[in-house]
Order: structure tokens, then C-alpha cells, then sequence
């Protein structure tokens, strides 16, 4: 044991001895670092914390195995998180998705004047943070000095609506709100896609005798494919972490996280509300990886979808 023990410090002293062979680890021991202390740290202690639940205000932990992952599945608060997401997720492809082509095949349009203002007018809601679009919102839908009911009564209705207390209507505000704010980004996308087209494959289309509408449906959307992918994923991925606009809009129409009678919880929302409300750390903590497999399972069933990856 003695001369191997020798061996394996003649081979440590060796290889601190080449000052060429120590000093690239030395030049990206930082990122290892901070990698270790700030990512891999914290998730390690997220999964354990899945499987615990705080004691009190004590920073102690109990262990309590799978029954956080239990309880998540009979929590009706979750389930109405779990059907708001699809609802949100599905709304919003379908209303978004087809405006924001037919946008950007107007936007690249050679006749339109003004192009650039254009373009930069239906991005700017985009950019706005999701707490001033929440503001806006519940400004919009309030009862007594919203712009909806002034519309609504200009329109010839009868009387006011309220919007901000009424659980159906939860999903059409907050997929307006979402329409307004990420149809002119989605918008952006499409258009550096058809920006990037192969022009020699549209002016083949037009030599076979193609009108506009063939152009852009055997064309032009076959084409566009790897973009609509990547807007279809990551407005998933939003789907699943709003936080900002819902928190914001349910909180300041005094309707609580949840919204009008509890119907308008998301995953997020009720993940700051039973780990700072609550004081259900773990319990939040094992929602959140539950929310971490839907969003990889998402991904996976729209990769397969567009075909994204796989070989034609």
C-alpha cells in the first residue's frame, strides 16, 4: 500500500509540476464554481425539499416522503391551475398563431407604406412588463370606468358588466390581454422567417400558376414550419409560468390570487401563494417540479409534432 500510496503523490506532484496541464482547469474552475454553488446546489436541495415540509418558522424540515406529490393530485386549486393552463395554452395558439402570419404576410407586403412604423407598433406591447399589462387590463375590464363596458353601452347594451367578478369570463379577458401583448411578437418571428426565404421557390410557384392564398398555404407555411415550432413551444412554456398579468389583474381587481371564486389560479400564482402565503415550502416545491415534467412532456409531444429533429 505504501508504494502505491507514493505512486499516486509522485503523479499529483507530476501533474502540478506542468504548469501546462493545471492551468486550463484554473481558467474555468469560476464557471464550475459558481455552476456548483448557484445551479447545481439548489436544484440537488429542490428535489430533497419536494420530498419534506417546513417546520413552522423553525428552518427545520420533516421528512414526509411522497405525500406532497400525493396531496398535489387531489388539489382542486391544481386541478383549476391544470385547466386554466390548457384552456390559456390552446386559446392562445389558436387566436394568435393565424393572426400573427396574416400580420407578417401584411408587414412584408411591398405595397405597404410605412412598413417599419408598422412593425414597431404592434411589437411595443411585447416589451411592456407583464405587471403593467396586468394594470392595464384590470383597468380596462373595470366595471364602473373600464373602456370594455363604455364600449359595451356605446354598442347598445343594457346595462354593465362585471367583468373582474365573473369566473366564465376570466379566460376571454386574460386570452384578449394575452393577444394583445404576444400576437405582434409572434408577428416578429414570422416575418424574419419570411424574410429568409428562398425567393427562387416562391417565383417557381407563381411560374406553375399559384395565386397568393396557394403561395401561402403550400408555400409558404410548409416552409415556415421550424418557426411556428419554436412560437408554439415557448408560448407553452409562458403558459406555464404566467405570473405577472394574472397576479397582478386578480390582486388589483380585489379578487385575490385565485380570481372571482377561486377559477382563475395558475401554476405560479399558487406556487408564491402556498410557499409565502402558506408557508408550504415543500408543498410549492413539488408542484414545481410537477410543473418541470409538464413543460418536458409538452415539449417532447410538439417536437414529434412539427417533426422537429428527427429525419424526413
Amino acid at each position: 500500500a505504501q508504494p502505491r500510496r507514493r505512486g499516486l503523490f509522485a503523479q499529483v506532484a507530476h501533474f502540478f509540476a506542468d504548469q501546462r496541464k493545471w492551468t486550463p482547469y484554473l481558467f474555468v474552475s469560476p464557471f464550475f464554481l459558481t455552476f456548483a454553488v448557484f445551479t447545481l446546489y439548489p436544484m440537488l436541495r429542490a428535489i430533497t425539499m419536494g420530498f419534506q415540509e417546513s417546520v413552522g418558522y423553525t428552518g427545520q424540515w420533516a421528512w414526509i416522503g411522497v405525500e406532497n406529490y400525493a396531496e398535489a393530485f387531489s388539489d382542486a386549486r391544481l386541478g383549476v391551475a391544470l385547466k386554466n393552463f390548457a384552456y390559456y395554452t390552446v386559446g392562445s395558439l389558436a387566436t394568435q398563431m393565424p393572426a400573427a402570419f396574416l400580420l407578417a404576410l401584411l408587414l412584408t407586403s411591398a405595397y405597404l407604406w410605412a412598413r417599419g412604423f408598422f412593425r414597431t407598433a404592434f411589437f411595443i406591447p411585447a416589451v411592456l412588463p407583464g405587471v403593467t399589462m396586468g394594470v392595464v387590463g384590470a383597468w380596462f375590464f373595470n366595471e364602473s370606468r373600464g373602456f370594455a363596458n363604455e364600449l359595451w353601452l356605446a354598442l347598445g347594451g343594457d346595462a354593465r358588466i362585471p367583468w373582474l367578478s365573473t369566473p366564465r369570463l376570466i379566460m376571454p379577458m386574460l386570452l384578449f390581454l394575452a393577444f394583445w401583448q404576444y400576437m405582434g411578437n409572434h408577428a416578429v418571428y414570422l416575418i424574419a422567417g419570411l424574410s429568409g426565404l428562398d425567393k427562387s421557390v416562391l417565383e417557381a410557384a407563381t411560374v406553375d400558376g399559384a395565386n397568393g392564398w396557394q403561395k401561402a398555404r403550400f408555400v409558404t407555411l410548409p416552409l415556415l414550419k421550424p418557426v411556428f415550432a419554436y412560437i408554439s413551444i415557448t408560448a407553452a412554456a409562458g403558459s406555464l409560468t404566467a405570473y405577472e398579468v394574472p397576479y397582478v389583474f386578480f390582486t388589483g381587481s380585489g379578487t385575490g390570487y385565485g380570481g372571482p371564486a377561486g377559477q382563475g389560479w395558475f401554476f405560479m400564482p399558487y406556487i408564491v401563494w402556498q410557499a409565502f402565503n402558506q408557508f408550504r415550502m415543500g408543498y410549492a416545491t413539488a408542484i414545481g417540479w410537477l410543473v418541470f415534467i409538464i413543460a418536458v412532456v409538452i415539449t417532447i409531444v410538439q417536437l414529434k409534432f412539427y417533426n422537429i429533429g428527427e429525419l424526413d
